[in-house]
């Protein structure tokens, strides 16, 4: 088996190569540098974080894995100046990291990350559901408000739901989509330590089997709290 490689807008690409068969793969992997990616791992927190916490698969594997993040581009991506923007938090709120990519133009499919963590032990001590990840594609800058959330997973997802991981707080909530006038509901997560997010969603695939934005719809003791949207590519 050889295996050539190649730089690609700005990915490195290995090209695998089978004797005896015409046979050939290609894996897109994104190496981020220890500049690019920031990280932090507390003893304590007590401040939760934001309402969207993290877009995924559903993971094949028992623990978290720093080598084993892949990011999911269901469509192809037609933007040489497209940036890749991604939080990472764990459901107890001591580790969060974040990065950004100028990922360009790809097509669809599969990319790994490599992710230079100083704190790979202790990540890998929290389940694929305790440290989730929130993925999304800008235009240019991801200050910009034009973000398209696409989901990511621990290990190779196949064919698996997406889990909308969300911070609820007091509030129940639901999924709205527009032209279905049903709900997908939502669940909190049965843990002792739920800082981060607390409520789960799993949406199936055929949902988002084309782009479009779903939203939050949360309701506080009674009283119809503002929705939230979340664009999906």
């Amino acid at each position: 088996m050889n295996a050539f490689y190649r730089i690609i807008g700005g990915l490195v690409v290995a090209l695998v190569v089978g004797s005896g068969q015409a046979q050939a793969q290609q894996q897109r992997k994104i190496v981020l540098s220890e500049n690019q990616f920031r990280e932090s791992f507390l003893e304590k927190v007590t401040v939760s974080g934001g309402i969207r916490a993290g877009f995924m698969y559903k993971s094949p594997l028992e623990r978290v894995d720093a080598r084993q993040l892949y990011i999911h581009l269901q469509r192809d991506l037609d933007d040489p100046q497209a940036m890749l923007c991604v939080n990472m938090v764990s459901r107890d709120g001591r580790y969060a990291a974040s990065w950004q990519y100028a990922i360009g133009s790809q097509p669809a499919g599969a990319i790994n990350v490599d992710l230079p963590s100083k704190y790979q032990e202790q990540m890998s001590s929290y389940s694929p559901d305790a440290l989730v990840v929130l993925a999304g594609i800008a235009k240019q800058s991801c200050a910009a408000p034009d973000l398209k959330y696409i989901p990511a997973s621990w290990g190779e997802a196949r064919a698996a739901d997406y889990i909308l991981y969300v911070n609820s707080g007091n509030t129940d909530t639901i999924i709205g989509v527009p032209g279905r006038t049903e709900r997908i509901p939502c669940a909190k997560i049965a843990a002792d330590n739920t800082i981060a997010y607390d409520t789960q969603c799993v949406i199936g695939r055929e949902v988002l089997a084309e782009p479009k934005s779903i939203f939050l719809v949360r309701n506080s003791f009674g009283n119809k709290l503002p929705n939230v949207e979340f664009p999906v590519r």
